[in-house]
């Protein structure tokens, strides 16, 4: 199951949505300063990132600016009760599911929320359209 999470209705938000309804993915949006992240799904989102706090933290936010002390100066316990205070400090939106998480709407990262048999079918129908729907005049595979 998709997960979005987020802290404002953003551009960003409103087209990833909008990208995973048209693409048929089932997926759960979530306002964060609403209903709060739980310690879980914080300590999950870490998990899953590759840079740590600069995967999921916005170092742009006027609430990061606001901040009194570097979050790499802080504990994990310390960071995520910060996090849960504090929402506005996520980049926005975050999306996640099982074992990939990506934040921010980007084309590139977000299609890996799709299934593969999905994107496979996308990409025949380009090729096809490539080809000028004859049968692969171009000798180029989707596969």
């Amino acid at each position: 199951m998709i997960k979005m999470y987020f802290h404002a209705k953003t551009t960003a938000v409103t087209k990833a949505m909008k990208w995973l309804a048209n693409h048929d993915a089932i997926f759960t949006a979530r306002d964060i300063k609403k209903q709060p992240l739980t310690r879980e799904e914080i300590l999950y989102m870490f998990s899953l990132t590759e840079e740590g706090t600069d995967d999921l933290i916005s170092t742009r936010s006027k609430a990061y600016k606001a901040l009194p002390q570097s979050v790499q100066d802080m504990g994990m316990n310390e960071l995520v009760d910060l996090l849960q205070q504090n929402p506005g400090i996520l980049k926005n939106p975050i999306v996640v599911d099982r074992n990939k998480l990506a934040t921010g709407f980007d084309l590139e990262t977000i299609r890996e929320f799709v299934p593969a048999s999905y994107r496979k079918k996308e990409l025949a129908s380009f090729f096809k359209i490539l080809n000028g729907g004859n049968k692969n005049t171009l000798g180029v595979s989707p596969a």
